[in-house]
């Protein structure tokens, strides 16, 4: 069942930045087209999630629009690599997913680094200022992370990042027939043969464990040069 969402409740809607990278609220036309652009020659960002990737700018507007902007427990943005000699550059996109204000808890998920960007900075500056601005500033109590069980680089990540691996969540979902080098093969009588299934890793930081270390350990992480 889908959290009940409280339109009092103003959740990351502002932009976010540390002295290495800016986030920017999603936009269609102010930079989602341009982070289509910029994420054209990589398809292989999309191996490990359920969608794209897209071969048209409109076609991936449209998914973006239908699917994830018009559901208030979403966020989306766009991640900006901040460098002096060539300006703001479009780095990635990173988002929050199934907020339930009721509960006071979120998950990070849409973490796109383009590969320029890769074992760089902005991954670690970009979940640690969302980490901040859940914990600190909206003072929620939990923060997840989910990925596929099969995605050794993305759990590492989040690892490294002071998240606690708490599990794996077996046939959590289905994936797309595009997707089946990521999931499993399910039985031959089962209902939906043509979708192959996912196992979910599934991590977390609470705000006990953010305020006795972890947070420190994040801002170090973020300034480590």
């Amino acid at each position: 069942m889908a959290a009940a969402y409280d339109p009092n409740f103003h959740f990351a809607v502002k932009e976010l930045e540390s002295e290495r990278v800016k986030l920017v609220p999603y936009h269609p036309e102010m930079n989602g087209r341009a982070f289509y652009e910029a994420s054209l020659p990589y398809p292989e960002i999309y191996k490990w999630v359920p969608f794209g990737p897209f071969s048209a700018s409109d076609s991936f507007l449209e998914y973006i629009e239908r699917r994830i902007r018009r559901d208030p427990a979403i966020t989306l943005y766009v991640v900006y690599n901040k460098s002096q000699e060539s300006g703001d550059e479009i780095a990635g996109a990173i988002g929050l997913l199934n907020t339930d204000p009721t509960n006071l808890c979120t998950e990070i998920g849409f973490v796109f680094t383009l590969p320029p960007f890769q074992r760089s900075h902005v991954t670690t500056n970009a979940v640690g200022l969302l980490l901040a601005w859940c914990l600190d500033d909206l003072k929620l109590r939990r923060v997840q992370w989910q990925a596929n069980a099969r995605n050794e680089k993305s759990i590492a990540a989040a690892q490294k990042l002071g998240f606690t691996f708490e599990g794996v969540v077996r046939w959590q979902r289905i994936l797309p027939p595009e997707k089946h080098e990521t999931g499993a093969k399910p039985r031959e009588d089962d209902p939906k043969p043509e979708y192959y299934g996912r196992n979910t890793a599934l991590l977390s930081i609470c705000w006990d464990e953010w305020e006795s270390g972890v947070k420190e350990k994040v801002f170090q992480r973020m300034n480590r040069k």
